[in-house]
């Protein structure tokens, strides 16, 4: 069976006519887990593209995933001898800066791997995870706490690169002013 260039041009036309509304900004992403849409980026430049984005959800990475309390306290008591700083970083599923500084998180993960152990937990998981974030008074996310030894050191609030970067090696004892 033949079709004419004519009727092909057409049928072609009808499908662009029908077809859904295009984003506005190329490129376009729209992020899915378990069905669920949990982010969207548009206009992404080729440095971004490969330096975050596509970081997003890397189950190889060194950061080590919590799903509840115990899991914190398990990571907590498994790094009390060899003293390593923890660095828990809590955000919720469908926070914008939670996602945007997530691939800071894996890239510190990887080069300070030897001092320094990172964690995440999505504050909206599940109800553990809520009442974890209730119990260490984290009202804005993302929040990064820092524990050594067992305690609580200290905490950042916020996205910022040069800032989460700065407050941990502040709690590495090196000396840090900006």
């Amino acid at each position: 069976m033949s079709t004419s260039y004519s009727s092909w041009a057409m049928n072609r036309r009808k499908l662009a006519n029908s077809a859904p509304a295009r984003k506005s900004q190329v490129p376009h992403f729209t992020f899915h887990k378990g069905m669920e849409k949990i982010h969207e980026e548009e206009a992404i430049g080729p440095d971004q593209l490969v330096g975050d984005v596509l970081y997003y959800g890397d189950s190889h990475s060194a950061v080590v995933q919590v799903h509840c309390k115990e899991d914190v306290e398990k990571l907590i008591e498994d790094h009390k001898a060899d003293h390593k700083l923890i660095v828990l970083d809590v955000g919720l599923k469908h926070c914008g800066p939670c996602v945007k500084v997530y691939p800071t998180v894996i890239k510190l993960s990887r080069s300070m791997e030897d001092t320094v152990v990172f964690a995440r937990m999505n504050g909206d998981e599940n109800d553990s995870c809520m009442e974890f974030l209730r119990d260490m008074n984290v009202i804005e996310v993302p929040t990064f706490l820092f524990i050594r030894d067992g305690e609580i050191r200290g905490r950042y609030v916020g996205s910022g690169k040069g800032e989460l970067i700065g407050e941990i090696l502040r709690y590495q004892g090196v000396r840090v002013t900006y």
